[in-house]
This record gives structure tokens, C-alpha cells and sequence, in this order.
């Protein structure tokens, strides 16, 4: 699991398992709301891992109705303690888009991360220069603050630990086009060619560009992150995230993921391959 793995995370586990368990004892959420003392609308949110119960009683209670046996409620106890803690993103949480605080959960515990994205250099690759200054051109038109920009660069900038210390498998693909819009200055873009030729050189990352004379398959209605986890840690669907007008929307339903991952394929089908990619921005420098 990787280093970053948050509180959000721990609750979506813990949700999954506890619905695994509860269908296990053959019980419906009302039935179990009832042993637990609460609201089925309680148990239906706490197996989605956006709430807990205000008694640990009630939880012992529910894990008792459930079978579990003591070791196994021991271990589940603790579970739920430490998903009750916060997310190192918390304190910033104020600077996050709608529904990224939900998808920074989901990011910290993924297997794999599989991004598409038409038009900027993916977050997870950017320097803090270039992204610093990403959010300088949208200040006005946003109106934030300097201190809102320096928080969210903190947070871009935190997130590239899941690939440099936690290990997690990103496979990226961008579109030319997210390489050659200027931000900032040539600087900015030369460091930024740079960072990523450094981060392609990881074992747990590859990074594919379709050139802008590919007559490839394009999608440009925005960009998408395909997760994947471990099943182990997740047991249920892969999930898919889309950035729509500002906000995040994470997404878990079969059909809709299926659709993300047939258009990731595709795309893939249009991009050079991963060992060309140092080539490639070496080209894009020479011309910057």
C-alpha cells in the first residue's frame, strides 16, 4: 500500500469489508442497523466509508451481529480507530476542488493510476515552478490568493511522494499539446522537460506522449485518471475519476469505468512508446 495512504482510504476499506461481511452473515443493512442500534442509513454510509458510528459500542455491536470472532474484532477495532484520524491533506483542504478531497482518498491507496490529459502536464509529474505557475494564470480569473496558491502547490507537491518514495505504478499518457502550451516561460517548460524525463527513468512509472501529427484516436472533453487497487486492500470495481469544469468526480460503476478504460486503451494505441519519450522532449526543448 503506498506511504501516503490516508484516513479516506482506510474508511473505504473498512466499508468494503464490512458490507463483505455483513452480505457474509446474511443480513440486510436494516437488519443490521437494528443489532448496531442506528439508522440503516448509517450502516449504508458507513459501508461507503463517509461515516462511523458516534459509540464504539454500537460498532462492537454490529462486528458481534456479524460473527466475527474476538481476534478478528480486535483487528477490525483498530481498523476503525486509525480510519478516524485525519488526511495529511486535511489542513488544506479549503484549496482542493470539489470532490478532490474524496479522490485524493482513493489516489493514496490505488495500485496503479492510469491519467490521461490533453492539455497540461499531469500533476503528479509537474514541477513546483510549473505548477506554481499554472495557478498564478488563473488567479484573476479565479480570484485566489497567494496564500490559497501556495497551499495548493503544497498539496501537488506532496502527491508526487506516491510515485517517488510510495512506489505506486502510474502509466501516463498526454497529448502533445499538454507539453507544448507555454507555462510561465521557456524556463518553467525546459525544468518542467526535464522532471519528467527524471521521474521516466523510475521503475514504477511510465509516460507516453501522442504526437500532434499522429493520426490518433483524441480525446480532448477533458481529462480522466483510471484507478486501480490492490483487491486485497479493495475488494469491489476499479474505479474512475473525470475532472469536470473544476471539480473531481469519482466514479465506481461497472459500465462507466469500463467506457474510461476501452477510451485509455485507445489513446494508447496512438502514443509513441515509453522509450521514446526522453527523445521526444529533448525535441520539444530544442524548440521551446
Amino acid at each position: 500500500m503506498a506511504a501516503n495512504t490516508g484516513a479516506t482510504f482506510l474508511r473505504i476499506m473498512l466499508g468494503a469489508e464490512l458490507a463483505r461481511l455483513r452480505e457474509n452473515a446474511g443480513l440486510s443493512g436494516e437488519q443490521a442497523a437494528k443489532a448496531a442500534k442506528c439508522a440503516a442509513s448509517t450502516i449504508t454510509n458507513l459501508e461507503k466509508g463517509t461515516t462511523g458510528f458516534r459509540r464504539i459500542g454500537q460498532y462492537v455491536d454490529l462486528l458481534t451481529a456479524y460473527s466475527v470472532d474476538d481476534e478478528g474484532q480486535e483487528l477490525l477495532l483498530d481498523w476503525y480507530k486509525n480510519a478516524k484520524g485525519d488526511d495529511w491533506w486535511t489542513p488544506n483542504v479549503s484549496v482542493l476542488p470539489s470532490g478532490m478531497p474524496a479522490y485524493l482518498g482513493f489516489e493514496s491507496g490505488a495500485k496503479t493510476l492510469s491519467p490521461w490529459c490533453p492539455g497540461v502536464v499531469y500533476g503528479l509529474l509537474q514541477t513546483e515552478e510549473y505548477a506554481r505557475e499554472l495557478m498564478l494564470s488563473a488567479k484573476a480569473a479565479d480570484e485566489t490568493t497567494t496564500d490559497f496558491i501556495d497551499s495548493a502547490v503544497a498539496v501537488r507537491i506532496n502527491r508526487k511522494k506516491l510515485i517517488t518514495e510510495g512506489g505506486l505504478e502510474l502509466v501516463c499518457l498526454m497529448d502533445e499539446s499538454a507539453l507544448t502550451n507555454m507555462v510561465g516561460n521557456p524556463d518553467v517548460m525546459h525544468c518542467q522537460y526535464e522532471e519528467i524525463t527524471r521521474l521516466a527513468k523510475l521503475p514504477n512509472v511510465t509516460v507516453q506522449i501522442i504526437p500532434a501529427t499522429a493520426p490518433a484516436y483524441r480525446l480532448t472533453a477533458g481529462n480522466f485518471t483510471v484507478l486501480d487497487f490492490d483487491r486485497k486492500a479493495l475488494p469491489g470495481p476499479v474505479v474512475s475519476a473525470s475532472t469536470v469544469v473544476g471539480a473531481v468526480q469519482v466514479i465506481s460503476k461497472q459500465k462507466v469505468v469500463k467506457r474510461f478504460s476501452r477510451r485509455f486503451d485507445f489513446l494508447t494505441r496512438g502514443a509513441l512508446p515509453d522509450h521514446e519519450t526522453p527523445g521526444f522532449l529533448e525535441r520539444l526543448a530544442r524548440r521551446a
